[in-house]
């Protein structure tokens, strides 16, 4: 199936449903993640760059290290 839409320049371009798809995601990524409220954000923002860095930081490492897959390690004992 192909519809028509406005290109880039203003003209009428054609384009299968998959590229429509496409054009659809990278529109809401450019746009953020509407799933993630004001709040969330502003927890976010203090998580990554803020005064919670330190405690998340020290979570990440707690967790890295009681689970050797998701801390780099291997899951084969075979590996030396």
């Amino acid at each position: 199936m192909v519809n028509a839409s406005i290109g880039k320049e203003g003209r009428m371009v054609d384009r299968n449903v998959g590229e429509e798809l496409l054009e659809e995601r990278r529109r809401r990524r450019r746009a953020g993640d509407p799933r993630i409220t004001p709040e969330g954000r502003e927890i976010l923002a203090r998580l990554v760059d803020g005064d919670l860095v330190e405690e998340f930081q020290a979570a990440l490492d707690a967790v890295s290290a009681a689970d050797p897959l998701l801390g780099g390690g291997s899951s084969d004992d075979t590996d030396a």
